[in-house]
């Protein structure tokens, strides 16, 4: 007997939710929320949340004491039309609202702002729309909040922002946000990761004092509009892992402080106006994945980047590539020189040094022990491996396989 009060004492502090009994107030809120809900999931709601035992509903946490409804977890629910906040304003202890993944659509109706006791709220992936309340900042104890891929638009409220001290992770990725950068953004001491990519978000990307974020690990304002150069405060970021600001209208060089960035994994700065040279010190950033190419006039220079072969990824050409084991894929009118390195899927490119491999057409190589696949290439040099129809061939012991050789040499 006495194990079997043992088994049930600890049952019950394993299992305090499934023990608990809804709280009345909550029984009601939910109650009113399935009958205010749309679309196809919402029939399924009123039909499996039947009974009072509204802690053990699908979706449904309850604190283990008390009894209180702490959770809403419906993502993908299959739920539509405007969210019912006055039934989730009865949700008085609510702390994690997952509602992500569904068709809700109009703007987010104020009530829910007076659930102040939030800690997670996640309405990605629906057809929100209108502008971001400033009654967010109500919202004090938030350390989530996910508003992606909706269609939200107008600009970020900089009000808002001075009071989310505990946000860890701020997503609100491909909207219609757009005007400038809010400045409070820089109070969000607790910040690991902002995502705010796909806007229209414009003006200079120096309005945030990333100083102010030392916690960030993961930034991504890819496909926006900002502009200026790469603010020196993202230098006390030492956690940085993954840093995206491509497609953007950045402009300068790329400063050697991202070569601090011990920790740094992704950088892609793509598609800006950059210039000059990527700096050595990147080279010290090991299983870094960068792409910095697509800028006109950025010259790359002895960066091995550790990953998929020592990819490199270069547009908007001709580009000027030294070093050794480096990959240019889809490239064109390139000057390459160095050792190891692989050409894919290119053409014009001038090719010196050795141990190169180098598919595509009007390439001319020169110099030893090139792989060259492809058409119209003149190759020269001794030891090469040649296939493919109308090369020019030249030098000595090369290995000439295919139709229409020109063959010269030794």
């Amino acid at each position: 007997m006495a194990k079997c009060w043992l088994l049930l004492l600890c049952l019950a502090f394993l299992l305090p939710a499934a023990c608990a009994t809804c709280h009345p107030d909550d029984l009601r809120a939910l109650r009113g929320l399935a009958r205010n809900l749309r679309g196809g999931g919402a029939v399924h709601l009123r039909t499996v949340w039947s009974g009072a035992s509204c802690c053990d509903w699908e979706g449904v946490g309850c604190h283990g004491a008390n009894g209180r409804v702490t959770v809403l977890r419906l993502p993908g629910h299959g739920l539509a039309g405007s969210i019912p906040g006055a039934s989730l304003a009865g949700l008085a202890r609510l702390e994690e609202l997952f509602l992500s993944s569904n068709s809700f659509a109009g703007t987010l109706p104020d009530a829910l702002f007076g659930l102040v006791g939030l800690r997670k709220l996640s309405l990605a992936s629906n057809n929100l729309v209108g502008q971001l309340s400033s009654r967010l900042s109500d919202l004090k104890n938030l350390t989530l909040l996910d508003l992606s891929i909706n269609r939200f638009s107008g600009q970020l409220p900089d009000n808002v922002f001075h009071n989310l001290k505990s946000m860890e992770h701020l997503a609100a990725h491909s909207n219609g946000f757009s005007g400038l950068l809010p400045p409070s953004l820089s109070s969000l001491s607790s910040l690991r990761e902002l995502n705010l990519c796909n806007n229209s978000l414009s003006g200079p990307i120096a309005r945030v004092n990333f100083s102010g974020m030392p916690l960030l690990s993961s930034v991504d304002f890819t496909s926006n509009y900002l502009s200026g150069s790469l603010p020196l405060s993202l230098a006390d970021c030492g956690d940085l892992k993954s840093l995206s600001l491509a497609n953007n209208r950045l402009v300068g060089t790329i400063p050697s402080w991202i070569g601090e960035l011990d920790h740094l994994r992704l950088l892609d700065l793509s598609n800006n106006s950059l210039v000059g040279k990527v700096p050595k010190r990147l080279t010290r950033l090991k299983g870094l994945v960068a792409t910095v190419g697509h800028s006109p006039g950025m010259v790359s220079t002895n960066m091995p980047l550790y990953v998929k072969g020592n990819r490199r990824i270069l547009g908007q050409q001709p580009n000027v590539i030294s070093g050794s084991r480096n990959t240019i894929r889809s490239g064109s009118n390139n000057v390459v020189s160095g050792n190891d390195n692989t050409i894919l899927s290119g053409n014009d490119n001038v090719v010196t040094g050795s141990n190169n491999a180098v598919s595509g057409s009007g390439n001319v190589v020169t110099e030893r022990n090139h792989v060259v696949y492809g058409s119209n290439n003149v190759v020269s040099g001794r030891n090469n491996v040649v296939t493919g129809s109308n090369n020019v061939v030249s030098g000595g012991n090369h290995v000439v396989s295919g139709n229409n050789k020109v063959v010269t040499g030794g």
